[in-house]
This record gives structure tokens, C-alpha cells and sequence, in this order.
């Protein structure tokens, strides 16, 4: 009896044994083969909203990641973005055009050089704005327009309130005046309206008589927006 539960022990000894031959086997295999079965994703994946386009920072420290993929699966949209070959320490900047008004799905991986392996795939959305924001921005009204003797001086006096766009109740950031100056010079005077809202412009060197300017509006929709929105232009003739 002792004999035979011997020779069971001895088998089932030998069937491990083997069995962890084959673990170890696929085990060495895959570790032989390791630093080219997954790419390092991307340590950092920032996106900042435009018009109609995004801007893309990441960090990646994986110097087998040789190119970044940036697509929206919902389309045919693919851009493909080649990552700094000598300095993961610094942040990546790419920009993605042809996005939809709106919100955007956005997926990305990264690749070997050979574009054999890639990494984990990661996912997010991005917000754009775009003609039809655009077309809902208001126009501050102008109360009166003049050549001021005094200050030798074109005066332009502005209605006292801000104007506010109705998608997401952002207040005009400033606005934007272009005119031709008594010497025929094309001048554009931005005024921002950073810490208080401008009452009053002053165009400088402005004719005496037979003048005119236009006038738009600026707006962000986000803070974080990297394109500035502007309103039509509204023409006003001396």
C-alpha cells in the first residue's frame, strides 16, 4: 500500500514538475520579448477646445513610444504625431484641425518605431466652438462718435453695459477697432476688458472729416479657449 501511494506521489510530482516547465517556458518566453509587447502610454494627456480644432499636450516618457495616434472614432479622422526621439523631461504640443462644432470624442495610443506594438488606448472629449457660437455673440451698441477738439482726437463713447452672449452668459473680453488714419495707415486698436469695462476708445490720428471705422466684439466661451470669437464687423461712417 505504502508502494503504491509512493509511486502516485512520484507521478503527480513528475505531472508538476512538467507543468511548471511549461509555465516557466512561456513564462521566459514572454519576458525574452518584453520590452516590445507594450508601449508606455502616455504618462500625461491634456486638450484644450478652439475653434473647430484642439490643442494637445502630453508628456510621455517611454523612448520606445516613437509617434503618438490621435483619432475620433466616430469619423475617419486620424492624425499620426512624431514624439521627441532625445527629451521625454519637456511636455509634447500638437494641434488637431477639422473637428465638429461641438463636443468630440478623442482617442489616442502610442507606437513603436515599426508601428508593430502599441500602447493602452485612452480616451477623452473635447469641446469646440464654432460659426454657430459664433452667431448667437452680441454686439455692444455705441452712443455716440466724434472728433473731440480738445484732445485733437476721434472719441468713440460706448454704451455703459457689457454685452453678454446667450449659450453660456460670457461677458465680451473687449473689442476690436479698425480705421485708416488722416496719413492713409491701416491702425487696429484693441481694447481689453480685463479689469473693467471700457466707457471710452480714442482713436488717435484719425481724419477730421470723411473717416470711418469698424468695430467687432471678442469673446471666450471657456477660459481655457485657445481661440479668441469675434462678431461681425459693424461699419460706422463720420
Amino acid at each position: 500500500m505504502k508502494k503504491l501511494i509512493y509511486s502516485f506521489i512520484i507521478v503527480i510530482a513528475a505531472i508538476s514538475f512538467a507543468a511548471c516547465e511549461d509555465i516557466n517556458y512561456m513564462h521566459d518566453k514572454y519576458l525574452a520579448q518584453g520590452e516590445d509587447l507594450l508601449i508606455g502610454k502616455l504618462d500625461s494627456f491634456k486638450v484644450y477646445g478652439g475653434r473647430q480644432r484642439a490643442k494637445i499636450v502630453v508628456w510621455v516618457t517611454d523612448f520606445r513610444a516613437s509617434h503618438l495616434v490621435i483619432s475620433r472614432p466616430d469619423s475617419t479622422l486620424k492624425y499620426k504625431y512624431a514624439l521627441s526621439s532625445t527629451n521625454r523631461k519637456d511636455s509634447m504640443v500638437f494641434y488637431i484641425n477639422s473637428l465638429r462644432e461641438g463636443t468630440n470624442i478623442l482617442s489616442w495610443y502610442t507606437w513603436n518605431s515599426d508601428s508593430t506594438v502599441h500602447s493602452i488606448k485612452g480616451g477623452t472629449t473635447v469641446t469646440t466652438w464654432g460659426p454657430k457660437y459664433e452667431s448667437f455673440l452680441q454686439t455692444r451698441k455705441i452712443v455716440s462718435a466724434k472728433f473731440n477738439l480738445l484732445t485733437k482726437a476721434y472719441t468713440v463713447t460706448w454704451e455703459t453695459n457689457n454685452v453678454v452672449e446667450p449659450v453660456f452668459g460670457k461677458a465680451a473680453i473687449g473689442h476690436e477697432i479698425k480705421y485708416l488714419t488722416k496719413s492713409g495707415n491701416d491702425t487696429t486698436l484693441i481694447d481689453s476688458y480685463q479689469s473693467a469695462v471700457t466707457s471710452v476708445s480714442i482713436l488717435k490720428n484719425y481724419p477730421t472729416s470723411g473717416g470711418s471705422f469698424r468695430y467687432r466684439m471678442m469673446y471666450m466661451p471657456d477660459k481655457l479657449s485657445i481661440d479668441t470669437f469675434k462678431t461681425a464687423y459693424t461699419t460706422i461712417l463720420q
